[in-house]
């Protein structure tokens, strides 16, 4: 979290050159919304709730590091309004500006194989983009806290069953291996799941049920909900650091949500 002071490297005093202040975590506002919708606009999605949240927190700061700006702080001061702005007018042109995501992944911008699909089904039972949160994966809670037979989590892609228990995460939470696609040999965790549905070294499909969404409080959880998290490239399969791959997951998961009637 972004503390009272101005972070090292941006310079207060110009920022009204594009918005009328700093924009920083825990603010609100119609520049946050216009801040969360330009970020959209060059390919990190994030909802527009007109609160900055740890969401376009982490949406900023992989457009920092994306455009060689440090410190990668995640506030945006008048240096990364003014790339921000250059990179929206470059999109509305259609030069298809698109960001890349953090920590040099291969899987930019939200692309995703044709083969994967959204981790909980029916989609209808499962909270929109507005009430997920990014922490080591992305945290995506059920509508009325609905669990057990109600959403069942299924495999995002072809792979295989590597662990089922995951330490804070429960014993249930299942590790599927990626087999093919840019994600091959990566690593997809499904937190809080209770009970599995498949056992370990099971081969698995995309869409395939694997697990469903715990009930109560399962691992270190407050109540029913998937966290959803991908190893780092060349990681061990769990687990990776907080906000490490979890925006990379996010973009991921964005466009499977949508594809699969999420709204």
């Amino acid at each position: 979290m972004v503390g009272p002071t101005q972070p090292k490297g941006m310079a207060a005093g110009h920022s009204a050159d594009v918005f009328t202040r700093a924009l920083r975590y825990g603010q609100r506002g119609a520049d946050i919304k216009t801040l969360q919708t330009w970020l959209t606009d060059v390919g990190y999605s994030v909802p527009s709730t007109g609160w900055f949240g740890p969401m376009t927190k982490a949406a900023v700061i992989r457009f920092q590091r994306a455009n060689g700006l440090r410190p990668a702080s995640g506030t945006v001061g008048p240096l990364t309004a003014s790339k921000l702005l250059a990179a929206v007018k470059a999109a509305s042109k259609g030069t298809g500006v698109r960001g890349s995501s953090g920590g040099g992944s291969a899987s930019g911008g939200g692309s995703t194989s044709g083969g994967m699909v959204f981790p909980m089904t029916p989609v209808s039972r499962v909270l929109g983009t507005g009430s997920w949160s990014l922490d080591q994966g992305v945290d995506i809670p059920t509508l009325n806290a609905d669990c057990g037979k109600q959403v069942t989590e299924v495999a995002m892609t072809d792979g295989t069953i590597v662990q089922e228990g995951i330490d804070g995460f429960g014993p249930y939470a299942p590790i599927l291996k990626v087999s093919s696609g840019p994600y091959a040999g990566r690593y997809i965790y499904y937190g809080h799941a209770a009970p599995a549905l498949v056992s370990v070294g099971a081969h698995v499909h995309a869409g395939q049920p694997i697990a469903e969404v715990g009930c109560g409080a399962v691992g270190m959880s407050t109540g029913p909900h998937i966290e959803i998290g991908i190893s780092d490239r060349g990681g061990p399969p769990c687990c990776p650091s907080n906000q490490e791959t979890s925006p990379e997951m996010y973009d991921i998961l964005i466009p499977l949500w949508k594809k699969a009637g999420g709204h």
